[in-house]
């Protein structure tokens, strides 16, 4: 929708104090929680579902039946690309829930540094994944680049692509590790996203997620695609009890459009809110649980908590994971402008 040529970056500069996510090695996005589905397949970025499991590790992964175990951890410190030239917050349509403060901030020039006044940023505008900042594992056919014809500012955005009908579950990601503890227990995140095209009949494909090490098989929080619309879940993957809770709000997840998508993890009391566009999606609490069916409002979250479930946002990843790839049609991913901070962290003024 947005041509990389003719756009100029326009990009946030925090106030606030965030202990740089920069020494963050990568960035590790499961998603793909699938919600409703009765068999016991597990991996990053899904709850249960599927026939197939599929895990991966740093820089590759290995797919199996019955869902092998992979790595996920590793990746250096870095920074790169380029800083911006200020920006305007855009005041948000709604400022959310729980004494959310409205976003105070702008700027996604990459790292901690002085060209991101927050715990961590990526614009992507160095032009390629820096390997000592972002883990990149992928499985299946699936495949990343960063590229300039589809940007929401400046010159560059990463791209994930998926081709059609693929014969298994595929995933790609951008992932990092190690976060400062500024984000273990609460932190919010900025990123702009645009999907080309999504499957009809899909129960479940991961999108984003903050949570603990051990991709594809963590404890995290995470933003999914379900058939017409947004997945808000909960998910954990490794241990017992193993499972999940999701949310599903209202509405469609935009198709062929740049969204301004922010988000809230919080791991006291558990809880997701997220925005699209300075306006609230949906949340996640023990209020809001749609999957599994029956469970009372306000009872715990799961395992008799409603707080410490992740234990501490340790990981953070983009990309996708898709657990029922089957009819789908070839898309394709993008993300642009990534911030995360202890704070919400807002919109960028349109060009």
């Amino acid at each position: 929708m947005l041509d990389g040529k003719s756009l100029t970056k326009m990009m946030l500069t925090f106030s606030g104090s965030r202990a740089a996510l920069l020494p963050v090695g990568g960035l590790i996005l499961l998603a793909g929680l699938v919600a409703g589905c009765s068999n016991s397949e597990t991996g990053a970025g899904g709850g249960t579902g599927g026939s197939s499991g599929a895990t991966g590790g740093s820089g590759g992964a290995t797919a199996g039946s019955g869902g092998a175990t992979g790595g996920g951890t590793g990746g250096g410190t870095g920074s790169g690309g380029s800083s911006g030239s200020g920006g305007v917050i855009s005041p948000p349509a709604d400022a959310g829930t729980g004494g959310v403060d409205a976003p105070v901030a702008v700027d996604a020039a990459d790292g901690g540094g002085a060209g991101c006044s927050g715990v961590f940023c990526e614009d992507f505008e160095s032009g390629q994944l820096d390997p000592s900042k972002w883990m990149m594992p992928k499985i299946g056919t699936a495949t990343m680049t960063v590229q300039q014809m589809t940007v929401a500012h400046g010159k560059y955005a990463v791209q994930f692509h998926g081709d059609a009908k693929p014969s298994a579950i595929d995933y790609a990601y951008i992932l990092a590790t190690n976060a400062p503890a500024a984000l273990a227990k609460h932190n919010f995140g900025r990123a702009y996203f645009y999907i080309s095209a999504v499957n009809p009949m899909s129960p479940d494909m991961g999108l984003l997620y903050g949570g603990t090490s051990g991709f594809p098989k963590p404890t995290y929080l995470s933003l999914a695609y379900h058939t017409p619309g947004w997945q808000l879940g909960f998910i954990k993957l490794s241990g017992s009890p193993g499972g999940e809770r999701q949310a599903y709000p209202p509405g469609k997840m935009p198709v062929g459009k740049w969204l301004c998508l922010e988000w809230e993890f919080n791991d006291d009391p558990d809880a997701i809110n997220v925005w699209g566009d300075g306006t609230m999606i949906g949340s996640l609490t023990n209020n809001d649980v749609a999957y599994p069916p029956g469970q009372a409002p306000g009872s715990p979250l799961f395992n008799g908590m409603s707080s410490g479930l992740i234990g501490a946002f340790t990981d953070f990843g983009f990309g996708f994971y898709d657990w029922h790839p089957q009819g789908r049609p070839a898309f394709d991913v993008y993300y642009d402008d990534i911030v995360l901070d202890t704070k919400r962290v807002g919109c960028l003024t349109p060009p």
